[in-house]
């Protein structure tokens, strides 16, 4: 039996994210309209190929994450959806210090 597991929550915020296209070496500019632990959902007109791999760069209120990830949907001329592959311990510390801060928020 293969049992999947629940995504992780996604959070609504506007983080700007930086995408370079590990092969092409292109450089997009783009706002995130939601982020999780595993991935985020990016807002921006040029978008990269399905299945490109690419570096992440997101900022948010002064602090800066980078990962690692792949191209997982595109929405051409709307926006990309991004899956997290490779994220350093300490990059995906600060990352979940962020979520942190907007799960308390809603309480």
């Amino acid at each position: 039996m293969d049992v999947k597991q629940p995504r992780p929550p996604r959070y609504s915020i506007a983080v700007t994210v930086q995408i370079a296209d590990q092969l092409s070496g292109r450089s997009i500019t783009g706002k995130t309209s939601d982020v999780s632990l595993s991935g985020c959902y990016v807002l921006m007109k040029d978008t990269p190929e399905t299945k490109s791999t690419v570096r992440i760069q997101l900022s948010y209120k002064g602090s800066t994450v980078t990962a690692y990830g792949d191209v997982v949907r595109v929405e051409a001329g709307k926006g990309v959806g991004l899956k997290f592959r490779t994220i350093a311990p300490d990059q995906l510390a600060v990352l979940k210090r962020w979520l942190f801060v907007l799960d308390k928020s809603d309480e």
